[in-house]
């Protein structure tokens, strides 16, 4: 019974790692800096899945969308968007428009939609926005927007972010509020979304803590029986890949250095690869070495995210290292749900010898196959 209990944990964890990566989130991006001369100028962008589950796209049932395809579907598009997302200002309705139409784009090698959108609101001087957003939630109940608004305050400097989800499906923003502590909270929350929908960071955690419980002696993985030792030996880990995600985090950010992201995400499978080989046939035993390489990679990819976000250009080092707490606070609650689970399969005979093994082998095909489709 035990035994049993182990797997279905294990495979519990694995399960919603790889799900996590079809998490359906949708992202409002939105400019308020100029929107007294243009309106509040932004973009809307769903996942092409999301989008054909409202307005069928694939009109010939090939399996295969095509680009020529999205554009006959369009009207209804633009259509499905209008009617599902509304802005009001100052309690008054603002006159959305789609002038540029429809491009691709893409978040975590996951295809979007992205919608070009101008929310005319009337008003020289915006002081509170109201956003209702209705779209997916019938059909998703699980599905969340995330909207992320630059230029507020009356520095034109200032940011916010909040999430939409079929439980608060409209969210009241004060656009006249841009101190630190709303960037601090703003970007916290950033920080901890993007670990929980990135599941090759996720992932990697996973593997690298896999061992974590066990000690490498006479060519075999036998059990670390020492909690102290066990928590010492993570923590010296985990810190090692903060240290490392930190350093190339803020470097990007701040725009020190200009990585290709293409070959960043590369690089971020296969380091998930390498380490659940290392699992399977140790060549490395201390793990914080490894890690810290591993993790500049990693660094490199939040910087991504974070540079999709924006900078607060009034508080660029506060934004960063906001940002960093988020990421870390999300890595800390990870931990949190494993190690338990580690801790109570590690006696266990089957652990060491097949858990373990299985555990590495399904994450490693799965980053395989991110690192061919990234290649």
């Amino acid at each position: 019974m035990l035994i049993r209990l182990c797997w279905l944990l294990l495979l519990a964890s694995f399960t919603c790692s790889i799900q996590a990566h079809q998490m359906s989130t949708g992202y409002l991006n939105l400019d308020l800096s100029t929107y007294q001369q243009k309106g509040i100028q932004g973009q809307l962008q769903l996942r092409w899945f999301d989008v054909d589950s409202q307005v069928k796209l694939d009109n010939n049932l090939d399996g295969q969308l095509q680009w020529q395809e999205v554009v006959s579907q369009k009207d209804q598009i633009l259509q499905f968007v209008e009617a599902n997302l509304s802005f009001q200002a100052n309690q008054q309705r603002c006159v959305l428009t789609m002038p540029d139409g429809l491009r691709a784009d893409t978040h975590f090698d996951e295809g979007y939609l992205s919608v070009a959108l101008i929310a005319d609101c009337k008003s020289q001087n915006i002081d509170d926005l109201v956003i209702k957003y209705t779209g997916v939630f019938p059909q998703d109940p699980e599905h969340k927007l995330i909207v992320n608004l630059t230029g507020i305050g009356s520095d034109k400097t200032g940011i916010a972010s909040q999430v939409i989800s079929a439980d608060q499906q409209q969210v009241n923003i004060d656009l006249q509020s841009s101190d630190w502590f709303s960037v601090l909270s703003s970007y916290v929350y950033q920080g901890a979304v993007h670990i929980f929908i990135g599941t090759d960071h996720i992932l990697f955690l996973v593997v690298l803590v896999l061992t974590s419980v066990l000690i490498y002696q006479n060519g075999k993985w036998i059990p670390k029986l020492n909690n102290s030792q066990v928590i010492k030996d993570t923590a010296w880990v985990i810190t090692a890949f903060t240290l490392a995600h930190s350093i190339t985090l803020s470097a990007t950010a701040i725009g020190w250095i200009v990585p290709s992201s293409r070959w960043v995400e590369f690089g971020i499978a296969l380091s998930i690869v390498l380490t659940a080989l290392n699992n399977l046939w140790p060549l490395v035993t201390r793990l914080s070495l490894i890690t810290f390489g591993f993790g500049l990679l990693h660094g490199m990819g939040f910087a991504s995210v974070l540079g999709e976000l924006g900078l607060s250009e009034q508080h660029t080092l506060l934004s960063i290292l906001a940002f960093n707490i988020g990421v870390e606070a999300g890595q800390l609650m990870i931990l949190l749900a494993l190690l338990p689970v580690l801790f109570f399969c590690r006696s266990k005979q089957w652990y060491p010898k097949y858990g373990l093994k299985l555990g590495s082998i399904i994450i490693g095909i799965i980053a395989i196959n991110w690192s061919i489709q990234r290649f």
